[in-house]
């Protein structure tokens, strides 16, 4: 989606300032699933307002997801580690400001080199999300464009690939994200190699706003993960963004839904895009839009299938990170 520049916060802040938010419940922790649970995921705009997001949803989210300009990098280790503080993994896309076939020629690698030691000096592992929705049409990456081709995204991402793991070895967790919205023709040539994914990840909306308009939306990642699964090698699957724009109390229902349903389609994060994009004719896809939709979110979030830093360490959720596997997370 493109969002580079939203608006954030104006009702979660509102509501804050006037004394309306709820507070999260005091549960106790949920009984702890033995299968993978759903890592819960915010991306607000900031670590700030993903842990004002997170209270106003009665849940602290286990990842922190930002977008991040090659020249932003060194600015963003204090915001990694200021989103571990939090118990938070971090979650980086990155939007490169060159096609790729000056990537993959290695006409940006001193760029590139430069954001890889810079990140690397997190020193914890961290999501990271280069050309995201490479298969729809608003990137400057993406297929198509500027003779951008599934062999040129295959060539540019291991070179990055390559650069990052001299760099932040195997502490960056690279998630080759696509968009529900685009074309799946071109995925399977522009695969890189399970060797040089860590994750696969789709970005999917719905934009209904109403329930009677086109109810099960949560489920249009279905078609894209499928596709996947033809050639991704069983790589772990993550929903790098999702949101509705639903207006209503059923807001929290949505929510609830797609967490039971990624779960059991085996998807190890969910992560809530929660802007406001403006000059768009785009829903507003937080939260806290409508108030009236807090009692059913905060219920929603109360499954004990999601992971979150209320119930488990940090170390718990970054080696879950690492390695998708729950049992070995909490030995």
């Amino acid at each position: 989606m493109r969002r580079r520049k939203a608006i954030v916060g104006a009702i979660l802040g509102a509501a804050i300032a006037a004394g309306t938010m709820l507070a999260p419940a005091a549960d106790a922790a949920p009984a702890q699933p033995v299968t993978n649970p759903v890592m819960w995921g915010i991306e607000a705009g900031s670590v700030a307002q993903d842990t004002a997001t997170g209270q106003y949803a009665g849940l602290a989210p286990a990842i922190d997801s930002w977008f991040l300009s090659q020249s932003a990098s060194t600015a963003s280790v204090t915001k990694m580690a200021a989103a571990r503080q939090a118990g938070a993994v971090p979650m980086i896309a990155w939007s490169p400001e060159g096609n790729l076939t000056q990537i993959k020629n290695g006409q940006m690698d001193a760029q590139i080199i430069s954001m890889a030691k810079s990140l690397a000096a997190y020193g914890h592992p961290f999501y990271f999300r280069p050309f995201a929705e490479f298969n729809t049409p608003w990137e400057t990456y993406s297929l198509g464009k500027e003779g951008n081709t599934p062999q040129a995204l295959y060539a540019a991402w291991r070179r990055v690939f390559r650069i990052f793991r001299q760099y932040t070895g195997s502490k960056s967790l690279f998630v080759w994200t696509v968009g529900y919205s685009g074309s799946i023709t071109p995925l399977k040539t522009a695969w890189p190699g399970s060797d040089y994914v860590n994750y696969v990840g789709i970005d999917s909306y719905d934009w209904c706003t109403k329930p009677t308009w086109c109810p099960g939306d949560q489920y249009r990642y279905k078609t894209v993960l499928n596709a996947l699964r033809a050639f991704d090698g069983g790589r772990p699957a993550v929903l790098a963004e999702t949101a509705t724009g639903l207006q209503t109390a059923d807001k929290g229902k949505w929510l609830g839904a797609a967490f039971k349903t990624a779960q059991a389609d085996h998807i190890n994060a969910l992560v809530w895009f929660d802007e406001i994009v403006p000059n768009t004719t785009q829903p507003d896809w937080r939260l806290a839009s409508p108030p009236s939709a807090q009692a059913g979110i905060q219920a929603a979030l109360r499954q004990p299938n999601i992971a979150s830093p209320k119930y488990r360490s940090i170390t718990t959720l970054e080696t879950y990170a690492m390695t998708a596997s729950w049992a070995r997370a909490i030995r």
